[in-house]
């Protein structure tokens, strides 16, 4: 592959994206496949597309998408060539893969991450070896020209999945972002043919504007300031109107404002916190840039201070994109769906990650009160840890006789025996205590399932052809039992789990929520999971895909003292946001609190945004109960209330499997 040569072919049609070329080119250049990540419209395809024209190689191209199976990508035997003149080579269907193969050209797969797990799979030796083995066909060997290059948008949720480690390990990634608003200016210019002026710089500024506002998680791509100004030019055309900048003109304003919520309010992404429409954000924001407002992003309180207008409450007047209200906390990029830490989100409340969380001055205090409660609760285990041989036997007949002792006691009461032994032997029996509890009942719920082929039982289903047309040849009659199907393993979902461990929550409740992690980490997985503990803030102990073991989580959660006032609220919000990121279609929350808020504004318009949010109620009263029912029901999810440790397992139980 000439790359010198194609790069100067393309370079003169080149709006910026220079140095992504050569990238590509260079991976290319050294026999690599390639993967391009970035948003949607950032000219992935189309570069993709120049770079084959310019090579004069064969472009082969497959959407990715979750019903694309093995089959469409490597071929199949013809059915009736098969049942006429058995497996030949004749009666093979190319697919895609083998066709690139074979003619060294380019095999493109777009929305890589929405291709099924045993689809990738059958790349793997395609990449690594440059061959392919295609069952009663043989062996296909790639020509030196081909190239596997793959395309995803790492921004999109919906439908998508992770790429597994084998298949990551053979790519070369090239990332795309969005470009300047210089170069989007020339590209909305070249693709109107309108020349550069007021109209291009109004929707290219909408536009990048979208990607920051903090109502949505995804904002739109070049496309949609390509598409604003052309809708915007016809719609004047048909009205018999001349869009003017002019502030006082209603008819221009209202004109601009239609044709960009044609344009983009399909092409962004509002966040699942936001209780707001599409329509609405892309109007606020449009007003903004034609009353010349620089970008102050907030993130909206629901009913509380500073709240943006209702939808219905918009205006098309000069000026009101204005006065969007003080007092509301500074946002996040988009990308970020949670701050670092420190950052004011709801009310009063802060959100931290992780370990930023376990306040060590805090939880020092609380230990060393722990310890001294722990002495005179159980004198015989403290009598006993002054001798280390009776350690294990002290412990685990206090377990056996009681409730498992809490592992910040547990955590810090070697001290009172003064061997540095005593530390792990606690850890260890603390945290197998907690995941032996948890995992009761586990037994009684189905798992997953897998993929797998089945014999055809009446149920619409996949075929396996290869299988069927087996037993078919096999057989003189053929029955419904002689077809082979294919079982797909059902959707994956995501989980946000929310901790209360506000003040309400001291003591023995703190215990409760760690074995209330444990069993929701058991269940759930391999699904992802997020783990949120609130208070008055909130720290998200656990991102929804970050690789954090029980052990460390189970620490995390038990190291944080209840304190501070209930902002359920700010812990709703965060779950919403870290369920946001998922990439399943499937998304859960669970809320293990007493569903009494001291602190932040109501919570009922976070739970009704989730898809699905179940509610273990840890409160003793009625008044509890009925909070709790009234957030499910919002949330379109289930309630349980739990009496104690023993009957945590069996409430998460019901929750999930119904």
């Amino acid at each position: 592959m000439d790359i010198r040569r194609i790069y100067a072919t393309i370079e003169r049609d080149l709006v910026g994206r220079r140095t992504e070329a050569q990238l590509i080119l260079a991976a290319l250049g050294t026999g690599r496949d390639v993967l391009l990540e970035g948003p949607p419209g950032t000219t992935k395809s189309t570069l993709l597309r120049a770079i084959c024209a310019a090579a004069e190689v064969p472009f082969y191209f497959v959407e990715g998408h979750a019903d694309l199976t093995p089959a469409k990508i490597l071929g199949h035997h013809s059915p009736v060539r098969v049942l006429q003149e058995g497996y030949t080579p004749e009666g093979f269907i190319y697919g895609p893969l083998p066709l690139a193969m074979r003619d060294g050209g380019i095999f493109y797969i777009e929305e890589f991450n929405r291709v099924p797990e045993d689809t990738l799979n059958t790349l793997l030796t395609a990449m690594a070896e440059r061959e392919l083995s295609i069952p009663r066909l043989g062996v296909v060997r790639a020509a030196p020209a081909f190239r596997l290059v793959a395309a995803m948008n790492p921004f999109d949720n919906i439908g998508t999945n992770r790429l597994s480690g084998a298949v990551a390990d053979r790519l070369c990634r090239v990332h795309l972002d969005y470009q300047s608003a210089e170069e989007e200016r020339e590209i909305v210019a070249r693709r109107t043919g309108t020349p550069g002026g007021w109209l291009v710089d109004v929707a290219v500024e909408v536009v990048q504007r979208t990607r920051r506002h903090p109502d949505l998680r995804m904002g739109a791509s070049v496309r949609g300031a390509i598409d604003f100004v052309l809708v915007a030019g016809q719609l004047a055309g048909l009205r018999g109107v001349r869009i003017s900048p002019a502030p006082d003109d209603v008819t221009s304003r209202q004109l601009l404002v239609a044709a960009a919520r044609t344009a983009l309010a399909i092409k962004v992404a509002v966040r699942e916190s936001s209780r707001r429409s599409a329509d609405s954000i892309v109007e606020e924001i449009v007003l903004a840039v034609l009353d010349g407002q620089p970008e102050a992003p907030r993130y909206p309180d629901p009913g509380g201070p500073g709240r943006r207008p209702a939808d219905h409450e918009s205006s098309i007047r000069p000026g009101a994109g204005r006065g969007s209200g003080t007092g509301r906390a500074t946002s996040r990029p988009p990308d970020h769906p949670v701050a670092p830490s420190h950052v004011n989100t709801t009310g009063s409340g802060r959100v931290y990650l992780g370990d930023e969380a376990l306040d060590a001055a805090a939880r020092r205090s609380a230990s060393q009160r722990a310890v001294r409660a722990f002495a005179e609760r159980h004198p015989h285990v403290t009598r006993a840890l002054r001798r280390l041989p009776g350690v294990r036997t002290a412990l685990e007949t206090s377990l056996a006789d009681g409730p498992p002792l809490p592992r910040e006691i547990l955590g810090e009461v070697h001290h009172l025996a003064g061997h540095a032994d005593h530390r792990a032997l606690v850890d260890r029996i603390a945290r197998d205590v907690l995941v032996r509890m948890a995992q009761r009942d586990l037994d009684q719920h189905p798992g997953p399932g897998r993929l797998t082929s089945t014999p055809y039982r009446g149920e619409a289903a996949e075929l396996d052809l290869d299988r069927s047309l087996e037993r078919v040849l096999e057989q003189p009659e053929v029955t419904d039992e002689d077809l082979v199907v294919i079982e797909r393993r059902p959707r994956k979902r995501a989980y946000a789990l929310m901790l209360d461990v506000s003040g309400s929550m001291q003591g023995a409740a703190i215990y409760e929520a760690a074995l209330a992690l444990a069993a929701v980490a058991v269940r759930v997985d391999p699904d992802p999971f997020a783990v949120i503990a609130f208070w008055r803030d909130a720290a998200v102990l656990k991102r929804l895909d970050e690789p954090v073991d029980l052990d460390h989580l189970i620490d995390r959660v038990l190291s944080l003292p209840g304190r501070g006032l209930t902002n359920l609220a700010l812990g709703l919000r965060v779950g919403l946001d870290e369920l946001s990121r998922a990439s399943t279609q499937e998304r859960v929350g669970l809320l293990f609190s007493d569903g009494l808020r001291t602190a932040g504004p109501p919570p009922d318009a976070y739970a009704a945004a989730f898809p699905t949010l179940h509610v273990i109620s840890t409160g003793r009263s009625e008044q509890s109960a009925t909070a709790c029912r009234e957030l499910a029901a919002l949330g379109d999810g289930r309630y349980a209330a739990i009496t104690g440790l023993a009957s945590i397992p069996t409430a998460i139980s019901a929750c999930l499997y119904g």
